[in-house]
Order: structure tokens, then C-alpha cells, then sequence
């Protein structure tokens, strides 16, 4: 009787321990694929780089409020707590309120000269609270910037299998991977975008991106994770098929992503790429060393891969992107005789000290070009020569403080810092998260010098990697704790 009793419902048991994923499965699919979407827009999109890709992509990621109310639905309706991502949340919800406020306290008003539609500063009506130079502009940038928050927050709230993170990260190395082809061969036969269809503003472009700096902090977060993925999977490979596992896969899209900074004539890009690719050559040594001592499946192969991935991507790199290095290595040597690198330290000066003037809140969210104007006015003249102005500071951070004051600042950092010191899980992270938070501390450690966050598709695959990462390690300490 106990054996016809268990052939009538065979899936009673199974289907019992996986309820809690299955339950959310049509939701994950939902977040799975709106989260995707977004990046394979954004990297196609010149990165996000367009005004019409940045309207089109704040447009499509606003969808996120609706699937964080469903997620927050499903959640409260199955009794699980909310505390700790609704805690997340806070220092977000305060970003909006100050860029909200300071959109009702412009300290710039518009003025016409010569038929030319001009802002002058005029000052806030009330100068001891957060004020913008251009209202329209900050609620356009922060539109943008809460709908790929939100977007990428989701997966925090809506997933709940390391499967389907897995899956997510796959899609954007992937796609990643057919960039870098593309980018390879049109760095080879073609001078403009997508072969020569569309010109480009800017020389140092690469692949869909229209600035090479901006491609090469891109692609640093997509090899993060492919390193991640190839950790993943070479404890999994089947021993003696090496080639027919996935592992051999990664090793190849890892050599094919690492050498496009060097084509893309990214200075900064290569040498944050070196440093990844020696922490993964540092970890599968001790790999090694560790498999021998444990007298365990040994890890030659997947390490002798892995160093000869990083020759071939170094020689491979060196050769194919000769002319650029060569290019940039007389642009350096020109810049240190003509004092360029000194100027970019007087930007930094002068940002500094526009940031001194507004240090609580800022001069508004996404006004810098238009504030730092007051250190270096541009002349009115229709074909005026070249002066050194800028449209951003090179530094994200010194941006920032420009921008949304001390004030904003602490609560941008609050959103990275307040998910990584509350969950209290990090010691359950593997080398997926942490190869996936390594790279968002190399991005941020970029924005120093350079302004990576500028372009949506690099802020899109920051918090994909930085909440992928987190929910990671939050699921594994989940099954640690509940045990087999």
C-alpha cells in the first residue's frame, strides 16, 4: 500500500522543499527579464550614451516601481520580512527628497542675450537649503538614476534562486562578448560606430560605445563576472572534460573581453583589467596549491588555461592594438611636455572649491557644466577657440560633492555601504560574489579619475553586479543555515 500510495504522488516531497522558489518563479522570470533588457538596451544604445537611449531607457526601467510594488506585495502577503531591503531603501528615499526639494529652490534663473536662451545665477530664495541651477535637469537625472536603481534593486526582492542570478550574469557576459567581437573587428576595418554607419563625436570610441573609458569600465564589470561564473563552473567540471565544459568557454569570452581596453586605448581600463586577471591568476594558484595538499581533483589544467588566457590576452592585445597604444603612448609623453596632466589637477582645484561653496547639498544633481561655468565662463562668441571647459569633473566623487553636497554624497555611499555591513553574510560568499563586488570596488576606485557613472549602461551593470552579488551570498547563507 505505502509503495501504490507513493506512485500516485511522486512529487509530493520535492515539491514541498521547493515551494518557496517555486512560489516566485513567474515574478523572478518577470525581474529576470526586465533587468536584462535594460542592460542589452543600454550597451546597444551607445551605451546609453544618446539622449533619445537615455529617455527610452529611463522610460522602460520606470516599470520597476510596478515590480517592486508586486514584489513587496507578494512578500508581506507570505510573511516575510521586509525590514532589512525596506531599510535599504531609506537612504535612497532621502537622495530623492534632497533633489526634489532643490528642484523648488533654483538658484539660477533663465535670461536672454543675443537671442540666446542663458541661465544666470541669481542665487537661491533660500540659500540655507538644497538648491539646483537647472530644476528640469536635475528631475531628468534623477528620473534616469532611480529607474535603474529600482530596477536592479528588484533583484534583491524578487529573487530566489542562485540559478537565476546565474542565468542574469550569463546574458550580460554574453552579450558582452559578441560587443568585444564586434568592437574588435570594427577597431580593424572601419573608422565610426557599427562599422562606419554612424559617425561618432568622439575619436576613442569602441564597440556600441562612444567613449572608449567609458567601454573599458564596462567591460570590467562583465569580466568580474565571467571570472566569477568560470570559478563557478570549474568546481564543477567533470573530471577529464575539460574542453567540453563550460569552463573552457569562459577562458576564451576571458581573452576576448580582456584585450579590447588596450584596443579601446584605455589607459586606466588596462591596468584595472591587469588587476583582476592577477587576483584570478593569484586564487587558482592557491587553487593548486590547495587541491595538491588535499590530495583532491587536481586544478593544473584549469590554471595553466587561465595563465595562458592572460598571455594570449596580453600578446593578443599588444599586437592588435598596436596603433592605439602607440597613439596613447605619444598622447601621455605629449601631455607631460605640455603640461595637460597639470590642468587636470586645476580642474580638480576648481571643482573643489565650487564644491566649498555649496558643501551641505550641492550645487543641484547633474548641473556641473552648467555651475562650473562660474569658474570658467565660456565666451559668447558663436566660433570661439578652445578653452578649457568641461562637461564633467573626471572624477565621479568630486562630482558628486559638486553637485548633491556632503550631504548627498553620504547617502549615494549609504546605498553601497548599508546593504554590505547589515546583511552580516559576507562570510558565506563565494568566488561568484566576490569576484562580482571586486569589480564594483574597481569602478568605484576609477571613478577617483575618470567618470565612469556618467554613462547608463556602466551604472546599469554596476548595480546588476553589486545586488546580484548581494542577494548571492544572502540565498547561500540562507541554504548554509538550513542545512541539507
Amino acid at each position: 500500500m505505502n509503495r501504490r500510495t507513493d506512485s500516485r504522488h511522486p512529487t509530493a516531497a520535492p515539491s514541498r522543499h521547493r515551494a518557496p522558489g517555486s512560489a516566485f518563479r513567474p515574478l523572478e522570470t518577470v525581474v529576470l527579464f526586465h533587468v536584462g533588457s535594460l542592460l542589452l538596451l543600454a550597451s546597444w544604445a551607445f551605451g546609453g550614451g544618446a539622449s533619445w537611449a537615455r529617455f527610452l531607457l529611463t522610460c522602460w526601467g520606470s516599470l520597476s516601481v510596478l515590480i517592486t510594488a508586486a514584489a513587496i506585495r507578494r512578500r508581506a502577503r507570505r510573511d516575510e520580512s521586509l525590514r532589512q531591503p525596506l531599510l535599504w531603501l531609506v537612504p535612497f528615499a532621502a537622495f530623492n527628497v534632497l533633489v526634489l526639494l532643490s528642484c523648488l529652490n533654483p538658484s539660477f534663473s533663465e535670461r536672454v542675450f543675443a537671442g540666446q536662451l542663458l541661465l544666470a545665477h541669481t542665487g537661491a530664495d533660500h540659500p540655507g537649503l538644497p538648491s539646483t541651477a537647472h530644476a528640469a535637469t536635475s528631475r531628468e537625472h534623477l528620473w534616469l538614476f532611480d529607474a535603474i536603481y529600482l530596477s536592479c534593486f528588484n533583484l534583491v526582492l524578487a529573487i530566489r534562486r542562485r540559478q537565476a542570478l546565474r542565468t542574469l550574469l550569463l546574458v550580460g557576459v554574453g552579450n558582452a562578448v559578441l560587443l568585444s567581437i564586434l568592437g574588435t573587428f570594427q577597431k580593424l576595418t572601419s573608422d565610426g560606430l557599427f562599422f562606419g554607419r554612424v559617425p561618432t563625436p568622439n575619436p576613442r570610441f569602441f564597440s556600441t560605445f562612444v567613449y572608449g573609458n567609458h567601454w573599458a569600465a564596462y567591460i570590467l564589470l562583465l569580466i568580474a563576472a565571467c571570472l566569477g561564473l568560470l570559478f563557478y563552473f570549474t568546481r564543477r567540471a567533470p573530471e577529464g572534460h575539460f574542453i567540453r565544459s563550460p569552463v573552457a568557454m569562459g577562458l576564451i569570452a576571458v581573452l576576448l573581453m580582456a584585450i579590447t581596453p588596450l584596443l579601446a586605448g584605455s589607459r586606466a581600463g588596462t591596468v584595472l583589467v591587469l588587476v583582476l586577471l592577477s587576483a584570478a591568476l593569484v586564487q587558482v594558484l592557491r587553487n593548486l596549491r590547495s587541491a595538491r595538499q588535499n590530495s583532491e581533483r587536481s586544478h593544473v589544467l584549469p590554471a595553466a588555461g587561465l595563465i595562458l588566457g592572460v598571455v594570449l590576452a596580453l600578446g593578443g592585445g599588444l599586437y592588435l592594438g598596436r596603433s592605439a597604444v602607440q597613439e596613447r603612448w605619444h598622447d601621455t609623453e605629449g601631455q607631460w611636455q605640455s603640461g595637460l596632466l597639470n590642468e587636470r589637477f586645476k580642474l580638480y582645484s576648481d571643482s573643489w572649491h565650487l564644491a566649498a561653496e555649496q558643501p551641505w547639498f550641492g550645487w543641484g544633481f547633474g548641473s556641473f557644466d552648467k555651475v562650473f561655468q562660474l569658474t570658467r565662463p565660456r565666451p559668447l562668441e558663436p566660433n570661439r577657440q578652445y578653452e578649457h571647459s568641461y562637461l564633467d569633473a573626471h572624477s565621479d566623487w568630486l562630482q558628486s560633492l559638486v553637485e548633491v553636497g556632503f550631504v548627498g554624497t553620504a547617502l549615494l555611499i549609504m546605498l553601497v555601504v548599508g546593504p554590505l555591513v547589515s546583511s552580516h553574510k559576507l562570510r558565506y560568499a563565494s568566488a561568484l560574489p566576490a569576484y562580482l563586488l571586486g569589480g564594483c570596488g574597481l569602478i568605484l576606485l576609477y571613478a577617483a579619475v575618470e567618470f565612469p557613472f556618467a554613462n547608463p549602461a556602466v551604472m546599469i551593470a554596476f548595480w546588476i553586479s553589486f545586488f546580484s552579488a548581494i542577494q548571492y551570498v544572502r540565498l547561500s547563507a540562507r541554504i548554509a543555515q538550513r542545512g541539507p
